[in-house]
């Protein structure tokens, strides 16, 4: 997974699948979603049509996590949101030796 690049209390992975936007350490759900939200609004008022489409499917990732784990508070990385919908993708697997 690429480094995550900080700046203004979001944090923006590279991979496994484009920038992705987080939030710091101990968020909860509904600040991520606030975070996308806001993030969502802005890319449209730029007119940035392909971050806005990142951002819209970052959400729908983010209510399908939540979703199937009701009882989480806190917001999941997007790496842990990826793993969470690709159990089986290279980068998620885990091994037990």
């Amino acid at each position: 997974m690429g480094g995550p690049i900080q700046g203004s209390g979001r944090v923006t992975f590279t991979e496994p699948n484009g920038p992705l936007l987080g939030l710091c350490a101990m968020a909860t759900i509904a600040d991520q979603f606030q975070t996308y939200r806001s993030a969502l609004a802005e890319a449209q008022a730029k007119g940035e049509s392909a971050i806005a489409s990142k951002i819209e499917q970052q959400i729908k990732e983010l209510e399908e996590f939540q979703q199937r784990h009701p009882e989480e508070a806190e917001a999941p990385s997007p790496f842990e949101v990826f793993c969470d919908l690709n159990p089986s993708d290279i980068n998620c697997r885990v091994y037990d030796d």
